[in-house]
Order: structure tokens, then sequence, then C-alpha cells
């Protein structure tokens, strides 16, 4: 009898549940007759008349990576399969490709920056500033960010065609590369100055095991007896929000990182724990310092842990979150807005460093590099 009512339960909550499926789906083309009517129809001309076939599979998937377009925002975008994949290597930091990163400019340019040293695009002569025209002969134009990405990486020894457009020349440079595994270092320190010593830690981007990196840098550069440290953020796109907090949280202690809002207005504060870096420190920033460099910057210079030197930053005050589908693909879709600790919302804005200094790329001279140490200096007298 017990066994009987349980299942009597089970079978109503079932009905119901499935009875308010199906009014919120009726209510859903009720409240849209003509754009499902529409929907329909190109599915079936297409199906009927279109001169090209597509699949049931391959006409979803455009449909929802049309939903998401329809948001109006660059950041949200669905990823298929292999887009999901290519994504999960980029953030684990180690690929088949030539070792370079790109970032869609303004205007849907995809300008190369910063080939990382040693790789092959760095021995075949890329160039910070490039704009990418072609990828195995297909035009860029239009092109996303991860699209090219996705180009550009494959099996090691297999070769890549990839055109550029040179601004410094104003000619279009043509590149034959072989791939190879890109095992990405986050990080490169080094001392740049004897008396007083002081030391520079280049981070490229945020992934899983930057934080860890930066630490190993710190320990070897402390071991040295450094007495400042100068934290090169220019060109870093990027990347874990995590990552973000983790390496925010050696450099400050106890202070608010980042506050971050929801759809809701639900507000989440990052708070730093103890025990930090307490040397002297100073932050090198540009226009394509962004996102999780943009969190990291602000950290610090509303905290007055550290003094910024450059450029007026790219301005991306918003946050994604990946979420994983059922058929493999992934929804990476803006979800929050963040704020740096003084409540400054640089979405579109950036952030204005302490000291505006420009760089000339076509000289060899770092203007920005010679003043952050000669204010390092000053700090550390």
């Amino acid at each position: 009898m017990k066994e009987n009512k349980i299942l009597r339960g089970l079978t109503t909550f079932f009905s119901i549940f499935g009875l308010l499926i199906f009014l919120s789906g009726g209510y859903v083309i009720a409240t849209n007759v003509n754009g499902w009517s529409s929907l329909m129809s190109v599915v079936g001309l297409i199906k009927a008349d279109s001169l090209y076939t597509s699949t049931s599979e391959k006409m979803i998937e455009g449909a929802t990576a049309g939903i998401v377009a329809s948001l109006d925002d660059p950041y949200s975008k669905y990823l298929n399969k292999k887009q999901w994949q290519e994504l999960e290597i980029q953030l684990s930091a180690e690929f088949g490709g030539i070792g370079v990163y790109v970032v869609e400019m303004e205007g849907g340019k995809l300008v190369i920056v910063s080939p990382i040293k040693g790789t092959p695009a760095a021995k075949a002569g890329l160039k910070n500033g490039d704009i990418i025209s072609k990828i195995n002969g297909k035009s860029a134009v239009g092109m996303t960010q991860d699209e090219a990405v996705q180009l550009m990486r494959g099996d090691p020894g297999t070769q890549l065609d990839l055109s550029v457009f040179r601004t410094d020349d104003g000619q279009e440079h043509d590149y034959k590369i072989f791939r190879e595994i890109i095992n990405v270092p986050s990080v490169e320190e080094k001392v740049i100055n004897e008396s007083p010593l002081l030391g520079y830690i280049k981070l490229n981007q945020f992934h899983a095991h930057s934080a860890q990196e930066i630490v190993k840098s710190l320990n070897s550069l402390e071991e040295k007896k450094i007495k400042g440290l100068i934290l090169d953020l220019r060109d870093n796109g990027g990347g874990d929000f995590d990552a973000a907090l983790a390496i925010a949280d050696i450099f400050l202690d106890n202070k608010e990182v980042v506050s971050v809002k929801d759809a809701d207005d639900k507000e989440t504060v990052h708070k730093a724990g103890a025990n930090s870096y307490a040397a002297p420190l100073l932050v090198l920033v540009n226009k394509n310092s962004a996102s999780a460099s943009e969190i990291l910057a602000g950290a610090l210079q509303d905290n007055e842990r550290a003094v910024l030197v450059g450029e007026k930053t790219f301005g991306k005050g918003l946050v994604q979150r990946v979420y994983r589908l059922p058929n493999g693909g992934a929804l990476k879709l803006t979800t929050s807005k963040y704020f740096t600790p003084q409540g400054t919302d640089i979405n579109q804005i950036g952030i204005t460093p302490d000291y505006l200094v420009t760089k000339d790329d076509k000289t060899i001279n770092d203007e920005q590099l010679t003043r952050a140490i000669e204010l390092l200096k000053q700090k550390t007298q």
C-alpha cells in the first residue's frame, strides 16, 4: 500500500512537471508566433528547395550559435565541441601551435601580440602588432579570435600558411611555419638593475599554473636579494578569473581584490588572504592589458599597493562563465560585471595609469620600462 502511494505521488509529480514544461513552451510559442512560424518555414524551405543540404544536428547547432549571437555581446559565444577542446587546451597551457597570442581589436582586426620566445612564430620573424590577413589561404576578415586560434593550432610537424599585414612597412608578409608542441610559460623573470637590485616579472597570460609560476619566480628573485619588483602586464589579454584572484593574493594582504555583480545585482566580494609579498611593486600596463590583467592592476592600484605606468588599459570589465553542454560543446556566457575595490566600473573605459607613458614600437627603446625603473629606484632608496 505504501509503495503504491509513493508511485502515485511520483506519477502526479512528473505529470505536473510535464504540464508545466508544456505550458511554458506553449507560452513562448504563443508570444512569438511569427518568429516560430518563420523559423519553421526556413527549415521547410531548406529541406524542400535548397541546392545545398544540411543535417538537423548542424541546423540546431547553427540556431544555438545564433541565439547567443543575438545578445550582441562580443564575449558571449557558443563553442562547438572542437572549439571547446581548444579552449581547454589553451587554459591548460600546453598545445600544438606556433606560439603567438592573438587579440581581437576594434574593427574586428586580429592582431598578433608577444610572439613567445623560442617558438616557431618568433623564429619565423612574426612581430608584435602584425595584423593577420589570411590563415591557410582563408581571409581573416570577419574571423573571430577563437576561430583564428583554432585554425592556427594543429598537430606538431604540420605546416601553417600565415599572411600578415605589417603597418611599419605597409606590406603583406607571407610565412610558412611548422607547428610544434608549445609549452606556454606564463611568466618570465630577470634582474633588470644592479644598484639597487631590482627584479622584473613578465606575465603573459592568466592560466591554471600562473600563480604557481609567479611564486616560483618571486622565490628565485628573492634569493638574489632584490629590493623591488616590476610586474609587466603589457599585452596580456587576460585569461582565467581565478588565476587573477590567486595572483592578487600574492601581493595584497587582507585587502579587497574585486567585487562582482551578476544579472540579479547580487554582489560577491573577493578578498586576498594574509602574508603577502611586501617589497615595493610597480606595474606596467598598455592598451592590450585586458580582463584579468585589469582586475589585478585595478586591485593593486586602488589598494595603493603598486604604482601603474604605461597606457590606459583595454577596458573589459565583464566576467564570462563557461557551461558545458550535452553535445560536447560549451557556452561561454557573460554572467557578471566586476568593479575595482573603489567601486569603479572600467568596462569600455579602462584603467588610467598613475604615470602615462607611451612606447614607440618603431624603436628598440622601452620608455615605459625605463620610467618604471626610475620610479622603483626612488621607492627603494
